[in-house]
């Protein structure tokens, strides 16, 4: 399940109580997320220190690296290590609201998330970036040990999917997490495309689940993702909690048909609704093997 900060400025306790509510549904791993669409949150590396030290679950800390150097992306990754966080998801991130678009300089930054990846790689060798006068092009190092996770988009044009995540996946990438989608024949396209082209990294399935209009607008102007009509009528069409129980019916349905075509896994962005990843655990471990 992926859960985000709260807004700098408001209690951590927001945050670690659904942590230590949501330790009761035994997941797998905890992701925490540098907040959406660069959003101002910070405290993710103490998250997932604490997801791990006080709570006894795995973390994946999301890691952007848009908003820094390499040098500044290797002293942030050394300050991972101290943490004892081992899992990343490598991502380029949104800009924040106000800053430009364009992409990094790559003379001084990664300009891609493939670049990224491999330099977490390099680092799991024993490459560090060299100091101002150093002749080498790397100072050798004690190997990190990242386990590097990047982000999957099933709906993006192929062509240019396939190129990035051949990107990624050379570079290192050890897992891919899918961008949302509300359909089981877009994961298992998406993944019989990702092997025929060569890519065996195990590909987690993301699911949101959407409870309200307001969850699909977002998810199709902000994701690109397609909705079905069915899904929004059924959340559009009646109350607020016939809404929510036919999103749990849907999601777990879901849920049940990746898990039965091959999924490792199911990533749930929950939003930090606790409550809703509760019910939809628990009616889908009842259902599947999950």
């Amino acid at each position: 399940m992926e859960v985000f900060p709260p807004r700098n400025g408001h209690s951590p306790r927001i945050i670690l109580d659904k942590i230590a509510a949501l330790k009761r549904l035994r997941p797998d791993f905890i992701s925490i997320t540098k907040g959406a669409m660069g959003s101002m949150r910070g405290g993710t590396v103490p998250i997932g220190y604490m997801i791990a030290a006080k709570y006894g679950m795995i973390p994946l800390v999301h890691f952007r690296s848009r908003d820094h150097t390499r040098k500044e992306v290797e002293n942030l990754l050394v300050d991972h290590t101290y943490f004892g966080i081992r899992n990343i998801l490598a991502v380029m991130g949104d800009p924040v609201a106000g800053d430009p678009k364009t992409l990094p300089n790559q003379r001084t930054h990664n300009r891609y998330a493939s670049d990224l990846v491999r330099q977490i790689a390099g680092m799991n060798e024993g490459r560090f970036l060299p100091m101002d006068g150093d002749k080498t092009t790397y100072r050798k190092g004690e190997l990190s040990d990242f386990c590097i996770g990047v982000a999957a988009y099933p709906e993006r044009n192929w062509t240019e999917e396939r190129k990035v995540m051949g990107a990624k996946v050379a570079a290192g990438a050890d897992f891919a997490i899918t961008q949302m989608f509300f359909e089981a024949k877009t994961y298992t396209d998406y993944v019989a495309r990702v092997r025929k082209a060569g890519f065996k990294i195990p590909i987690v399935a993301g699911i949101r689940p959407v409870t309200r209009p307001e969850h699909v607008e977002a998810a199709e102007r902000l994701f690109h993702a397609k909705v079905p009509p069915a899904l929004k009528r059924a959340i559009a069409g009646g109350s607020e909690k016939k809404a929510r129980e036919a999103c749990i019916e849907y999601t777990v349905d879901l849920c049940g048909k990746v898990s039965a075509a091959g999924a490792p896994g199911v990533h749930l962005f929950i939003l930090n609704d606790v409550e809703l990843a509760g019910e939809i655990v628990g009616r889908a471990r009842e259902a599947t093997s999950l």
